[in-house]
C-alpha cells in the first residue's frame, strides 16, 4: 500500500516533498560551499601575506645590507680607537715645531746682533778709509748689502712670529680635543660594539623566531590544502544529488511517453519504487561521504586556532615588547651612531685644522728657509767685499793697515753669521719634519670618504632598517590578527556538518522510508528499465554511483558496457565543468 501511494506522488506530482528537500540539501550545499571556498581562500591569501611580512621582517639588515653596515660600524670603530693615539702624536709634533720656533727666536736675535756689529765695523771702515781714493763708495756697498741682509733677517722674524701666532691655539685646541678623545671615545667606541653585538643577537633570535613562525604558517598553509582538498565532497555530493533528482525526473519523462502509459498501474508502482531505492542508496552513500569528509574539516579547522594563537605569540616575540625588542636594539645603535657623528665632527675639525696647520708651517718653513739662503748669499758677498778690501790695504801700504784691522774683524763676524743661518736651517729642516708628523694619518679623515661619510653611510642604512622593521612589525601583527578574524569566520562558516549534514541525512532517511526495503521483481520491466536505467547511468561522474546502480538496478550486459564506457570517458571533464560548482 506504501508503494502504491509513493508511485501515485512521483508519478502525478513530479518529485514531490521528496524532490523539495533534495533541491533544498543541494543548494544549501552549492551556496555554503561557494561561500566556504571564498572565505578558506582569503584565509589562504592572509597567511600567505603573513609569511611576506616574516621575509621583509627577518631582512631589515640581512644580505648586503647587514654586510655594509657591519663592515662600516667596524672601519669607524677601529678609526675612533686610533684617535687618542693618533691626537697624542699630533700633540707631540706640535709641541716639536713650538720648541723649535721658540729656539729659532734665539737665532735670530743672535743674528741681528751679529748684523749690528757689522754695519758698526762697515761705518768704521768707511770713517777710516775716508782719504782713500774710491774707498768710500766701496765701503758704501758693504753697508747697503748688510742692511739688505738685515731686512731679509726681519722678513724671516715676521714669518716666524706668524707661525708662532698659530701654534700656542692650535696647541690649546689640540689639548681640548686630545682629553674628549681620551674621555669620551672609549665609551663610544664601547657602546657601538655593544650595540653591533645585541642588533646581531637580536637579529638571529628575530631569525630563530620568524624560522618558527614560518614553519607554523606553512603546516596551517599545508592544513588549509588538505581542506580544500576535503571541500570537494561539496561539489561531489552536489552532483550526486541533482544525478538523484535526475533520476525521478528520467522515472517521471518516460512515465509521460507512449510506452510508459501502456505499463499497468502494478509495473509502474514497481518500477517507481526501484527507482526510488536507488535513490536512496545513493543518497545513503552521499550523506556517509559527507559526515566523514566535514568531520574531517571540521576537526582540521579546529586545529587552526592553535596554530594561528601560537603565531600571534611569537609575532609579540619578535615585537620585543619591552628590553628585548629588536626595534629598540636598532634605535639604540641608531643613537650611538648619531653620538659617535658628533665625535667625527669634531675629529674632522681638528684633522682640518692639523692640516691647515701642516701646510702653511711647510709653507712658512719654505719661506723662512729661503730667507735664511738670502741672508747666507748676503754673508757671503760681505766677506767676499772683506777680502778683496784686505787684498787692497795690503797693496796700499801703511796707510791701509788700519782699514786692513777693521775688515779682518768684518770678515770674521760674517762668518760668525754663516754659522748662525746653518744652525737655523738644521732648525728648520727639523721643522719641516715635525710638521709632516703633524699631518701623518690626517688624510684619511680629509679624503674622498671619511669618517663622517662612513658614519652617515652607516646611520642611514641603520635608520632607514629600523623604519623597516617596525613598518613590517606592525604590519605582520595586523596580518597576524587579520588571519586569525578570517579563521574564526571560517571554523564557523566551514562547519558544513551541523546544518548540511542534517538536512542531507533528512532527505536519505525520507527516500529509505519511501522505498521500503529491496527492490521489487522487475522481470517483466526489462525493455522499461533499460530505457530509464542506461539514461541515469549515462549522467553519473563517479564510479561509486555506477557501483551502486549496477547493484540496484542490473543493465543488461549488451547495455552497461557502451553506457559505462561513455560515462568515463566523460568523468574528466564533467568534474572540471563542475569543479567550483
Amino acid at each position: 500500500m506504501q508503494h502504491a501511494r509513493l508511485s501515485h506522488d512521483l508519478t502525478t506530482s513530479g518529485n514531490g516533498v521528496i524532490s523539495a528537500d533534495l533541491e533544498q540539501a543541494r543548494t544549501a550545499i552549492e551556496k555554503r560551499f561557494l561561500e566556504g571556498g571564498t572565505i578558506l581562500l582569503s584565509v589562504l591569501e592572509s597567511i600567505d601575506k603573513l609569511a611576506a611580512t616574516l621575509d621583509a621582517v627577518t631582512g631589515a639588515l640581512d644580505g648586503d645590507n647587514a654586510e655594509a653596515t657591519g663592515r662600516e660600524l667596524k672601519a669607524t670603530m677601529t678609526e675612533l680607537s686610533a684617535l687618542p693615539e693618533r691626537e697624542s702624536r699630533r700633540q707631540s709634533a706640535l709641541a716639536t715645531i713650538s720648541s723649535i720656533e721658540k729656539g729659532l727666536r734665539d737665532k735670530v736675535v743672535t743674528m741681528r746682533e751679529t748684523l749690528r756689529y757689522l754695519r758698526t765695523f762697515a761705518i768704521t771702515a768707511k770713517i777710516t778709509g775716508a782719504g782713500i781714493a774710491d774707498f768710500a763708495g766701496f765701503a758704501e756697498e758693504i753697508i747697503e748689502r748688510i742692511q739688505y741682509g738685515a731686512s731679509q733677517v726681519d722678513k724671516f722674524a715676521e714669518t716666524l712670529d706668524q707661525l708662532g701666532k698659530r701654534l700656542d691655539p692650535a696647541a690649546a685646541r689640540g689639548r681640548e680635543i686630545l682629553h674628549q678623545f681620551e674621555t669620551v671615545v672609549p665609551g663610544i667606541v664601547k657602546d657601538l660594539a655593544e650595540s653591533s653585538e645585541l642588533l646581531t643577537e637580536q637579529h638571529r633570535t628575530l631569525g630563530a623566531t620568524a624560522q618558527r613562525v614560518r614553519k607554523l604558517a606553512g603546516g596551517v598553509q599545508t592544513k588549509l590544502a588538505t581542506v580544500l582538498s576535503a571541500m570537494q565532497i561539496g561539489d561531489i555530493s552536489r552532483q550526486r544529488i541533482e544525478h538523484c533528482q535526475s533520476a525521478f525526473a528520467i522515472l517521471d519523462d518516460y512515465l509521460e511517453t507512449g510506452e510508459g502509459r501502456s505499463l499497468s498501474q502494478d509495473q509502474k508502482n514497481r518500477l517507481s519504487i526501484a527507482i526510488t531505492c536507488l535513490v536512496a542508496r545513493q543518497l545513503e552513500q552521499t550523506s556517509a561521504d559527507f559526515d566523514r569528509d566535514t568531520t574531517k574539516i571540521v576537526n582540521t579547522m579546529g586545529s587552526f586556532r592553535g596554530d594561528i594563537g601560537e603565531m600571534l605569540s611569537l609575532r609579540d616575540l619578535m615585537a620585543g615588547n619591552g628590553e628585548s625588542g629588536n626595534s629598540r636594539a636598532i634605535r639604540q645603535l641608531e643613537q650611538n651612531v648619531a653620538a659617535a657623528r658628533k665625535i667625527v665632527t669634531t675629529v674632522e675639525a681638528a684633522s682640518l685644522e692639523a692640516t691647515d696647520l701642516s701646510r702653511s708651517t711647510a709653507e712658512l718653513v719654505g719661506e723662512l728657509v729661503s730667507g735664511i739662503e738670502i741672508v747666507r748669499v748676503v754673508r757671503t758677498d760681505i766677506q767676499y767685499m772683506a777680502l778683496n778690501t784686505n787684498l787692497r790695504c795690503s797693496r796700499i801700504g801703511e796707510e791701509g793697515r788700519a782699514i786692513n784691522v777693521v775688515t779682518a774683524e768684518l770678515r770674521n763676524f760674517a762668518g760668525q753669521m754663516d754659522e748662525t743661518a746653518e744652525t737655523i736651517l738644521t732648525a728648520l729642516h727639523a721643522l719641516q719634519e715635525a710638521a709632516a708628523d703633524m699631518a701623518e694619518g690626517t688624510d684619511g679623515l680629509d679624503g674622498d670618504v671619511n669618517l663622517g661619510q662612513r658614519l652617515q653611510s652607516a646611520a642611514c642604512r641603520i635608520h632607514d632598517a629600523g623604519d623597516s622593521m617596525e613598518k613590517d612589525l606592525a604590519r605582520l601583527g595586523e596580518d597576524g590578527r587579520d588571519a586569525a578574524e578570517r579563521m574564526e569566520k571560517a571554523m564557523v562558516q566551514l562547519d558544513y556538518k551541523a546544518e548540511l549534514g542534517d538536512i542531507l541525512a533528512r532527505c536519505s532517511d525520507e527516500v529509505a522510508e519511501a522505498a521500503r526495503g529491496v527492490p521489487p521483481d522487475l522481470s517483466d520491466l526489462s525493455h522499461a528499465i533499460e530505457a530509464i536505467g542506461s539514461q541515469i547511468y549515462r549522467s553519473y561522474t563517479m564510479a561509486a554511483e555506477r557501483e551502486i546502480h549496477a547493484a540496484v538496478l542490473p543493465l543488461p550486459a549488451a547495455t552497461a558496457a557502451p553506457v559505462a564506457a561513455a560515462s568515463a570517458a566523460d568523468d574528466d571533464e564533467d568534474l572540471f565543468e563542475s569543479a567550483l560548482f
